[in-house]
């Protein structure tokens, strides 16, 4: 992964995305002249500021005024319903803070930085970090084991006004994972990536926004497989301890090395800019991003460095964020995402095919919002496509599914200031094509750890219902606004048929218990 050079840069960013915030959030302490939680206190709010952090060259349409909030928060997952590479129990310890700050007229930075520490029980056929199966090189064990994992995540982006029109900004974003197994085989992994945006825009005297943006950035990641008990990765007998590496759907080799290195090449192109109505504004963005990944088990600076596997992934990305400016708002969002990716393994020509895309369609409308009472009412409609085609194993793998929410909130003001609020949203999932084609002579231990248990995964309706209770007082401390939440997540999914007697489906229900405070500056 080169750990050396990586070092510099991650402290680098990770203590300046925190300078960045500290500004934004001490200025936004100091003069708390922004009603963040009245912001954020509602289903509209929410989505807003959501969009906005995502789009941070949008950020000067705002208000202009300073914003900041940070969230911890304890998170407990129990996965009875799951894929054969998802962890049954998940305990996450987390801190996530933003904030935006108007330095002077010409000078705006914001800023986002999130720390995760994750422990994950009895799970298999994964030994790899950040969750993205959209890549196909990675190790895995039928052996059931413990993990560790942190993350670190910051964004920072500076903004400097260089006259009435013209605006340039230049964003960072930078991730690092670790992740770490107490099992046999006994898996270290170490990855980062690091993205730079740079952008120009322009603002006319009717304040439409227009904002141009290149992409550039890369990844590192290195994966080290070693074995406590040297005898588990030799011969038969114990064959559940065996590694292997993945490198499609189906194609995989038993035991072929104990290090996996990945290199990540980013471009893209992203466009983004508002539309501004006396009673409405829209906001839109969309963007092109060229992911080029490596795997290889030398160190590059080799003299003889041989590529492994190769995979190319385009991606594009149209989000659009409609809101009208009456007491009684609506709010509509649009997201559109595709991913199309192949590779070449050992250079012998394209094996793999992916093809991805999501839609998200989200609607809300406000009631009471001037009054003590505030409720607001919506619905949101996901669907999904998903296809796998490995051409070395001839396995197919296509699944269509959407999903229906109606979010449901209330929220009441008391006499001293003080809030409560409950929001209610129940959704079902409907599986509409789930197909998996293998070849009996084709079957292999990825076809069964990891494609069935997929196939029934995929081919379960759910019923799923959240609740999220919050409290928020600025009684406690010095006057600083504080919400207190607990958040909790029940899924059934419906029996599914079994296309293998032999094949194992992981059934049940879920949960998911969120506790936390969110401290608004």
């Amino acid at each position: 992964m080169g750990t050396a050079q990586a070092v510099p840069l991650i402290f680098a960013m990770r203590y300046f995305s925190l300078f960045i915030l500290l500004i934004c959030c001490s200025q936004a302490y100091a003069q708390r002249n922004y009603q963040s939680d009245s912001v954020l206190w509602s289903i509209a709010g929410e989505q807003k500021m959501q969009y906005l952090f995502g789009h941070s060259t949008l950020l000067q349409d705002t208000a202009r005024q300073n914003f900041g909030d940070l969230t911890i928060y304890y998170d407990l997952k129990n996965r009875n319903y799951r894929t054969s590479q998802q962890a049954q129990k998940t305990a996450v310890a987390a801190f996530e803070a933003r904030g935006v700050n108007y330095l002077s007229d010409k000078i705006i930075v914001s800023g986002t930085f999130s720390y995760a520490k994750t422990w994950e029980d009895s799970l298999t056929y994964f030994l790899g970090g950040l969750d993205d199966n959209r890549i196909p090189g990675y190790f895995y064990t039928p052996k059931a084991g413990k993990f560790e994992r942190q993350t670190y995540d910051a964004q920072a982006q500076l903004g400097y006004k260089i006259n009435s029109p013209w605006q340039a900004d230049l964003q960072a974003n930078y991730t690092h994972h670790w992740s770490t197994r107490s099992v046999d085989p006994r898996m270290e992994l170490y990855s980062m990536k690091f993205l730079l945006k740079p952008s120009l825009s322009y603002v006319s005297a009717n304040q439409q926004h227009f904002s141009l943006s290149g992409i550039w950035g890369y990844g590192r990641g290195q994966t080290d497989i070693s074995y406590k008990n040297r005898k588990l990765n030799d011969g038969t007998a114990l064959p559940e301890y065996h590694h292997f590496t993945s490198f499609g759907y189906g194609y995989t080799k038993e035991l072929d090395s104990t290090a996996l290195r990945q290199y990540d090449q980013y471009r893209g192109l992203e466009l983004a800019g508002t539309w501004n109505q006396p009673s409405w504004t829209l906001y839109w963005s969309t963007s092109y991003l060229i992911r080029n990944n490596e795997n290889t088990n030398d160190v590059r600076h080799r003299q003889h460095y041989q590529i492994k596997q190769t995979f190319n992934l385009d991606q594009i990305d149209l989000d659009l964020l409609f809101t009208d400016k009456r007491v009684n708002s609506n709010l509509l969002r649009f997201n559109l995402k595709t991913a199309n990716g192949h590779d070449g393994v050992y250079h012998r020509g394209k094996n793999y095919f992916l093809s991805q895309w999501n839609m998200a369609l989200l609607y809300s409308k406000a009631f009471a919002s001037g009054s003590s009472s505030r409720k607001e009412a919506g619905i949101s409609v996901q669907g999904a496509y998903d296809k796998r085609d490995d051409a070395l194993t001839e396995h197919l793998a296509v699944r269509r599914w959407i999903d229906v929410t109606v979010p449901l909130s209330w929220s009441k003001t008391g006499k001293s200031a003080d809030r409560f609020r409950v929001q209610l949203s129940p959704s079902y999932r409907f599986a509409l094509t789930n197909r998996l084609e293998v070849p009996d002579s084709q079957i292999n231990a990825f076809t069964k750890g990891i494609a069935y248990p997929e196939f029934y995964y995929y081919d379960a309706n759910v019923l799923a219902i959240q609740t999220k209770l919050s409290y928020l007082t600025a009684r406690i401390v010095n006057k600083t606004k504080m919400a207190f939440f607990v958040d909790f997540r029940f899924e059934s999914a419906a029996s599914s048929k079994q296309i293998v007697v032999s094949s194992q489906a992981f059934r049940g229900q879920n949960t998911n218990w969120r506790m936390g405070v969110n401290f608004y500056l």
